[in-house]
Order: C-alpha cells, then sequence, then structure tokens
C-alpha cells in the first residue's frame, strides 16, 4: 500500500503480554506492524466497550495472540484498498469478526483490516452516529429481532432494560421507545431518572430496592428484557418475566454467574437466549439498514452522553468503566473526526 496519504508513522494503544503480564500504552507503529489486510483506515471513531476495557487492562482472556491493538470496533475513511467495493475516501465501519482480538483493532489512528470484514457506513447516518450506535446499538437492534422473531411485538407489554445508564442500556432504550416499545429502565442510579425518561424510558426501576426480594416467582411483569448485567439482575428478571417472555443476555457486568431456578422457565415458558454483536451479513446489513431507517433513534437526545476521548485519555477512562464510574457512550475520536 503506496498512498502518499497513509503516514509513515502513527500512534496507537498496543497491548502487550510479557511473561504473563498484560500491559498497554501508546506506541508509534509503521503499516507493517498491524495485522494483515487488504482495505486501510484513517479512524475517526472508536467505540469504547466493556470488553475492551477488560482487555487493554489484562482483566480478561480476550486478546487471542500479543501484541495487540485493541478496540472491537471503528468507523474510519478508506486511505487505502485492494477492494472495489471499498474504494479510497469511502466512510466504512468495522465490528465483530474478532476484531481487536484475533486482528488490530480501532485504538490506532490508522487500522487495516481484511476487506470481507468491511461495511459503508449505511445511508441516513453520518459517520459520527454510526460510531455513536455501533456495537451498542447493533447489540441492541439484534435482540430487538429476537424478540420479534418469538413473536413479541410493542403491544406485548413492558421491556426492561437493565444497567440502564451504560452505552447499551441508554440506546437500547433509545431505540426500543423508536419502535414503540414500553420500556423499564433498571439502574442502580436513580439520579439518572431524568435522563432516562428523556431517552424514552416509561418507568425507571432502582434495581438495588428490586434485588431485595428473593422469591422463587416474582410479580410477572416484562414480556420482554436485555439484560447488560449479570448475576442477581438476570435472575430477578427471570423471576419477573410473564408467560412466555424473552431475555436477551448481552452483557456480564455483574458477574459471569447467574443463581436460577427451574420454575420461571416451566411455570412461564420463559425462554433466555445470549446476543454477540456479530453476525452474518444479511442480517448484518439488514440491521444496519433498520437502524439507519424505523429503528434510528433521537440522536440530539443522545448527545449529551456521548463522551469524546483522546487516544491518552483511554487508559484511565476504562479503568473508570471498569469500576461501574461512567455513563452513556464513550468515543476515541481521532484528528480529523467530522
Amino acid at each position: 500500500m503506496t498512498n502518499q496519504s497513509v503516514p509513515k508513522r502513527f500512534a496507537a494503544l498496543r497491548t502487550r503480554n510479557t511473561d504473563g503480564h498484560v500491559s498497554s500504552s501508546i506506541e508509534h507503529l509503521g503499516v507493517e506492524d498491524l495485522s494483515p489486510g487488504e482495505v486501510l483506515l484513517r479512524a475517526r471513531y472508536a467505540g469504547v466497550n466493556y470488553k475492551d476495557c477488560l482487555a487493554i487492562h489484562g482483566e480478561a482472556r480476550i486478546i487471542k495472540a500479543f501484541p495487540r491493538t485493541a478496540g472491537i470496533e471503528v468507523v474510519g475513511e478508506v486511505l487505502d484498498s485492494a477492494h472495489q467495493q471499498a474504494p479510497r475516501g469511502t466512510e466504512v465501519l468495522v465490528h465483530g469478526f474478532e476484531t481487536g482480538i484475533a486482528f488490530d483493532g480501532g485504538f490506532s489512528e490508522v487500522v487495516r483490516v481484511p476487506a470481507k470484514h468491511v461495511q459503508q457506513v449505511p445511508a441516513g447516518l453520518t459517520p459520527h452516529q454510526a460510531a455513536i450506535l455501533g456495537v451498542p446499538g447493533f447489540t441492541a437492534a439484534m435482540a430487538l429481532e429476537q424478540f420479534e422473531q418469538r413473536g413479541l411485538a410493542p403491544d406485548s407489554g413492558l421491556v426492561a432494560v437493565s444497567g440502564a445508564g451504560g452505552a447499551v442500556g441508554m440506546l437500547a432504550i433509545a431505540i426500543l421507545a423508536r419502535a414503540g416499545w414500553r420500556v423499564a429502565a433498571l439502574t442502580r442510579r436513580m439520579a439518572q431518572e431524568p435522563v432516562l425518561r428523556e431517552l424514552g424510558a416509561a418507568e425507571v426501576i432502582d434495581s438495588r430496592v428490586a434485588m431485595e426480594s428473593q422469591r422463587p416467582l416474582e410479580k410477572a411483569r416484562f414480556a420482554a428484557a436485555i439484560d447488560n448485567v449479570g448475576g442477581p439482575v438476570l435472575s430477578w428478571l427471570l423471576r419477573s418475566m410473564c408467560d412466555g417472555g424473552c431475555v436477551a443476555s448481552v452483557g456480564n457486568a455483574a458477574g459471569n454467574g447467574y443463581e436460577a431456578s427451574v420454575l420461571p422457565f416451566i411455570m412461564r415458558r420463559v425462554q433466555l437466549f445470549g446476543v454477540v454483536a456479530n453476525a452474518p451479513w444479511p442480517q448484518r446489513l439488514r440491521l444496519w439498514g433498520r437502524l439507519a431507517g424505523e429503528l434510528r433513534p433521537d440522536f440530539d437526545k443522545l448527545m449529551p452522553h456521548v463522551h469524546h476521548l483522546r487516544l491518552e485519555e483511554l487508559m484511565d477512562h476504562a479503568r473508570l468503566q471498569l469500576q461501574g464510574a461512567t455513563s452513556g457512550r464513550a468515543l476515541v475520536t481521532f484528528e480529523g473526526a467530522q
């Protein structure tokens, strides 16, 4: 790749494993240091996800080989390409396909990716809007589609969203409300109630109070739920579903395990399924099309909760995010982003 607009050196947050100790720091790399690919991007935005925070601080075995540039998603402009469907100057997004895990990811001013991982930013979204949605918005859309495929609709009843103050939570509320669902936001920070209602929540539930009950079956309240937390919250949601209710497990901020009885599954026919923000191309294109169209949230309401970081601020932010001390959507924003 010899295009003159490609910088010879660029900054990246590089994660290394030295004798079992994982650490991350900003390094200056050349294109030859990156994992192979046919498309070279100038990064505009890289969303910061919980998985990324674990990876760069070495708190979970996520990265498959070192050194690695983490970041499971990126939106950028094509600098150089050997792929006719992604010509130079095209605005594209990349997520899934083990980006930032088996391939170098978004925490870099320049990113090289396989052509088969690249998607043009959908018509109807700016690069910034696509980055705001990113993996959290795509996750919410995947969960919603699963509800629909299982026969649920907005008139089926209330849908709960746990971890409501985080990126997935806020975007799920905005997207579900846009689709006509009544949303109950679960949060341990009730000071956020006005914000969550502004985003579209019909109810806001103090998750700490809800967790006080330990009955085998709670009052049947929800037709569906998107759980970002795991642990006791997931257990409570399962016990609180209506007959035929569906729970999408999308996160594990409170832990990988949960205690559960078989009663919700037997007595109320509750369905539990997992969602990971990767998908075959037909589904990927379909859902991004919906996010740019019928599910497009109100970005004016989301913007106050979008936080832009410099690359050198990422490590400190990630530590706070792991501690549950952040809210909203965080984007590493590179020079020249629009």
